[in-house]
């Protein structure tokens, strides 16, 4: 293909003249127009208008004046996208469906460069075969979980993609012989949060070891100070020595800084930062700042090496670059150097298609034609686009030299093979020695010659040459003649014995089948269960099982399959034979007849049925106690399978969620794609007169329009689990509301599904039907764009904070349950006694920091504990003066702070008194002493000595982010008696009562600051103590109580 020529003329338009759905740029003549929607969020990390419009403009008249054919010619039109970036919204589609509505057709889309704004429109791309050029790093792999292309595939990235920069920190590891890495992600940031998602999924397809060895530390750039990061750093210290630094360049000063400070900026550790390109998002890489630790920084710099992309020396026309400069700044008020070559790159697919007589508007031709090829750019530089529609860009890699304070490459990659003069068949080229500030200059090992926690080394004392002379020598000739010998010998022993090919291979002969099957047969496309209930609600009639080995197992019939085992089929069993789970079927092997053609699939029998047999099985009576248990148990089971290298399931239903006899729900009809039909795979089309359309209500939105992987996906697989959810909600079968019949046959329902509307169409669940959390929980599994779907790690957190503690006591749950369906269960019990005690221990735990200690015994104990009257006790008032001022001036998290710092200061206080804190509310601070345990007149002294503690102690106290601040408080304290006793069942508290706790109120809120009051009850019990010093304040008014003499508390008598 042609190279793209150069441009002589530059378009004119005003800054406020934006194109738009009203304003597009319409060629005349008899020329067809092809339309570029150029789509831009206005929280893009990369770009703005401003920055590009002027490049746009002349792309786009470039295009027509030197490569369009004279029939045809390009204009566009551009729409805002919103925030689509930091927010899931609808506004990208909603500015694309406003484009279509007024009649606008788009044959491109330009310029989106955030995930969510690109999976946003790509239903509108797919629908009418519309390529999607996307702004830097928006490729398939930001886009789908999956490592395959085998959606999205109408997106292009003719800049640069997260997949083509983790390829090349592989390459770069690999160079150096890095296997153990440490991801440090910024999430103050969303391009780094998504960069590190991008990468590790990248280490783990293409390079499982390194993958295995590579962890993430995430924080927040903004709120973590230097101090904050050596925690961080010393924690990745023990598994690795090598950085990959994924955040903002004023947060790499600071952690720089902290690993200098710790030793590890001496030659033994490596940073790796990214600075692609000038870009403010990322800031700009300098440990100069003017304060006093830039030399301190520059010293740590050393240890930094930053990757970016390699810009070769070019030839291009410098006044084709001076228009877009000029036109940027005179027209949009902006200098933009670096022109996109997206328009062009079309531009030229698009006229060799129609020299060729291709069809030049199919976006799925214009796709294939660019990847898997290489342009040469108007700026005279190669453009090279892969098979995953991201350009493989040049990299280099740059060290940090203090004496000219600059980075100067030290080695750079190439993926175009002859771009320069003399290049040979080498990747990387080393322009110049890198400089390390090792002893030795050199890099270091992956891993140190003692390990990363310095344990591979022992010294007994013994000097080297003794040790290595008495003791280490002989006993290595020893070891090294016997050891190995008996080693190897047991080691073929044992995969003598051990070692069986066959062990999934099951002999049809040798099980007793039992068939109550009645008419057809049932096969694993139609019904992936053990059984059947009898829907008369008498009792549960399994149709097929066998005995083998002396068990009842379950059968499945694959028979009607005709297939024999294939490498397939047994790569897939050596998978399937590591992955074991309480919550997950387990698979026992393959029934094969003589003639070696697969019969059955042997598995775990579950007697109870399927979870569809259970929900519509009115004797079995569902509570929420009962409900949350299936949920839990489906998202444990699905958890695991996620975790594991099956990845995903493909089926869930509930017609694939089993239950044994034990009520336990068992996801069965996984890691077994070899039997999954091809036909059951294809998209919906609503014309399959012979489809069973009832197994695709829990297929996901996407995988309906399109051929579904065998395996399945993980997104969809959490799309499936909200539609189970639904069911059990509801206990109906899917799309089905009980009190509302819907009036439409399943073909209408998976159209409206399958069309992607706004919003999206999804079974009726009325919000009364479950808890607000449960909710909101479903609707997020069954969003529209898969990547806004939670993973099920993440759902089983959500889950623990949506049903609570049944998730851990559901043992009790279970046994009531079985206790209607089996007699001896003597030794199941004893198995799930010692979780219960494990619990129990637990929850005493934690119920004694919630209540007085012995309040907590007494409850743990079983013994009832009533409201207890005492005569005399003291009770503790403080109060912040002006926190209502104090909280305005701050964030919330400030505010926050501030009282997480007040309150430790004062825990620790009352450490050393006999008191009991009550409660805190706001700024307000309870105490009392006196109870629940009796200490006579004690109490008051303790409460006084506390009170002039605090008081002392809050003088002294720094406010957080205010240096130079203080606060000040209110106290008032007061003797008598009260009641005390447990208040609530959900969330019991220990509340006091009486006039007494409202006398002490009144006394701090008509205290004075930094002072306190005291009743003249307390004053008594004062007097009758002695030690202190007390003035009579005189009559003060206080509200219900008239006016009364009250005291000020001074201080503590001085001895002597």
């Amino acid at each position: 293909m042609v190279g793209i020529s150069r441009a002589r003329e530059f378009s004119r338009r005003s800054a406020d003249e934006k194109p738009n759905a009203k304003n597009a740029k319409i060629s005349t003549g008899p020329a067809k127009v092809l339309t570029v929607c150029w789509l831009l969020e206005e929280d893009s990390y990369f770009t703005s208008y401003n920055r590009t419009a002027s490049a746009v403009d002349l792309a786009i008249e470039h295009a027509n004046k030197f490569i369009m054919p004279e029939s045809l010619k390009l204009q566009y039109v551009f729409g805002s996208t919103g925030n689509s970036c930091s927010h899931t919204m609808y506004s990208a589609a909603l500015t694309v469906y406003d484009f279509y509505q007024k009649g606008i057709t788009c044959n491109m889309f330009l310029g989106s460069s955030c995930s969510h704004t690109t999976a946003s429109i790509y239903g509108f791309a797919e629908r009418f075969d519309v390529p999607i050029f996307g702004c830097p790093s928006v490729d398939s792999w930001s886009i789908q979980q999956d490592s395959e292309k085998t959606y999205y595939n109408l997106v292009l990235q003719p800049a640069f993609g997260y997949s083509d920069l983790a390829d090349f920190f592989i390459r770069l590891l690999e160079l150096h012989g890095y296997t153990h890495v440490a991801l440090f992600r910024d999430d103050s940031y969303s391009f780094f949060s998504f960069i590190s998602q991008s990468v590790m999924r990248y280490f783990q397809l293409r390079n499982p070891a390194l993958y295995a060895n590579s962890f993430v530390t995430s924080f927040r750039s903004l709120h973590t100070t230097k101090q904050l990061y050596k925690p961080l750093l010393v924690a990745a210290n023990d598994r690795t020595r090598v950085y990959i630094l994924l955040m903002h360049s004023a947060g790499v000063r600071k952690l720089m800084l902290a690993a200098r400070e710790l030793g590890y900026t001496k030659g033994q550790h490596v940073f790796y930062l990214i600075e692609l390109y000038d870009l403010a998002y990322w800031g700009k890489l300098d440990p100069t700042v003017g304060d006093a630790e830039d030399l301190a920084a520059k010293e740590a710099f050393k240890s930094v090496l930053v990757v970016g992309f390699y810009q070769q020396q070019q030839t291009f026309d410098p006044e084709f670059e001076d228009k877009v400069k000029t036109g940027a700044r005179q027209h949009y008020h902006y200098t933009f150097n670096p022109l996109e070559p997206s328009v062009l790159l079309y531009a030229m697919t698009v006229n060799d298609l129609y020299e060729h007589d291709g069809n030049y508007t199919n976006g799925s031709a214009i796709i294939d034609a660019i990847t898997n090829s290489t342009f040469d750019g108007f700026r005279g530089d190669k453009i090279s686009v892969g098979e995953d529609g991201a350009r493989d860009r040049d990299y280099s890699v740059k060290y940090y030299e203090p004496t000219t304070d600059q980075f100067i490459v030290f080695v750079y990659m190439l993926y175009l093979q002859g771009a320069t003069a003399n290049a040979g068949n080498d990747t990387f080229r080393y322009p110049v020695p890198l400089k390390w500030p090792s002893p030795d200059g050199q890099l270091p090992p992956s891993e140190p010659v003692c390990g990363f926690r310095d344990d591979k080394c022992r010294n007994e004392g013994l000097s080297t040459s003794v040790l290595t002379t008495v003791v280490v020598v002989p006993l290595l000739v020893v070891l090294g003649l016997v050891v190995p010998g008996i080693f190897v010998g047991y080691k073929f022993w044992k995969m003598r014995m051990e070692y069986n090919p066959n062990w999934w291979k099951i002999m049809t002969e040798v099980l007793n089948v039992k068939d109550n099957r009645s008419g057809s047969k049932k096969t694993l496309a139609s019904v992936s269960t053990t059984g059947t209930s009898n829907r008369s609600g008498t009792s549960y009639v399994c149709e097929i099982f066998a005995t083998y080995k002396g068990t009842k197992v379950g059968l499945i019939d694959v028979s009607d399959k005709k297939k024999s085992p294939t490498k397939e089929l047994i790569d897939e069993l050596t998978i399937l034979k590591g992955v074991d789970d309480a919550n997950l079927q387990h698979f026992i092997g393959i029934a094969v007849s003589a003639n070696d053609v697969c019969e059955f699939i042997v598995a775990e029998l579950c007697t109870k049925g399927t979870l569809s047999d259970t929900l519509d099985n009115e004797m079995v009576k569902l509570d929420w106690l009962f409900k949350n248990s299936m949920i839990r148990d489906i998202v444990l089971g699905m958890t695991h399978l996620h975790g594991s290298p099956i990845q995903s399931h493909g089926n869930l239903s509930s017609l694939t969620c089993l239950v044994d006899v034990r009520f336990t729900i068992k996801i069965s009809d996984y890691g077994l794609s070899f039997f999954r039909s091809r036909a059951d795979l294809q998209p919906f089309s609503g014309k399959d007169a012979d489809r069973q359309l009832s197994n695709l209500f829990w297929r996901a939105p996407e995988l309906l329009r399109q051929v579904m992987p065998a395996k399945g996906t993980p997104k969809g697989d959490v799309y499936s689990f909200a539609i189970i959810l639904q069911q059990i909600i509801l206990r109906s079968s899917p799309f089905e509301l009980p009190s509302d019949p819907l009036e439409m046959t399943d073909t209408e329902i998976l159209s409206e599904v399958a069309a992607a509307n706004i919003p999206p169409v999804r079974p009726r669940v009325p919000r009364s039907a479950c808890s607000n959390e449960l909710y909101d929980l479903m609707e997020r599994c069954w969003e529209e764009v898969p990547i806004e779907r939670p993973t099920f790690p993440k759902i089983k957190d959500r889950l623990r904070k949506v049903i609570g503690n049944v998730g851990d006591n559901i043992v009790d749950i279970l046994f009531k349950r079985m206790e209607q369906y089996a007699n001896d269960l003597e030794q199941k019990v004893a198995d799930q006694t010692q979780q219960f005690m494990d619990e129990k221990t637990r929850s005493e735990q934690l119920l004694s920091q919630l209540l007085p200690k012995p309040v907590a015994a007494a409850l743990t104990r079983g013994i009832q504990v009533d409201p207890e009257a005492f005569s005399s006790v003291t009770i503790f008032f403080s109060d912040i003066v002006g926190f209502t001022t104090l909280s305005a001036k701050g964030s919330p998290m400030d505010v926050i702070d501030l009282l997480n710092g007040l309150y430790t200061f004062f825990d620790s206080i009352l450490e050393k008194y006999d008191v009991y804190k009550v409660e805190t509310i706001g700024d307000a601070y309870m105490v009392s002493s006196g109870l629940p345990v009796r200490n006579g007149n004690k109490h008051a002294s303790e409460i006084a000595c506390m009170a002039i503690d605090l008081r002392e102690g809050i003088a002294k106290f720094a406010v957080p982010h205010r240096p130079g601040e203080t606060i000040e408080i209110r106290i008032g304290i007061n003797s008598g008696p009260c009641v005390a006793g447990i208040v609530g069942l959900k969330m019991p508290r220990y509340c006091l009562f009486g006039d007494t706790v409202n006398m002490a109120s009144r006394m701090e809120s008509t205290g004075e600051p930094m002072k306190i009051q005291i009743s003249m009850e307390t004053r008594d019990l004062l007097n009758d103590i002695g030690g202190f010093v007390l003035v009579e304040r005189g009559l003060t008014a206080v509200k219900g109580k008239g006016s009364l003499i009250t005291f000020w508390l001074l201080s503590k008598q001085e001895s002597g």
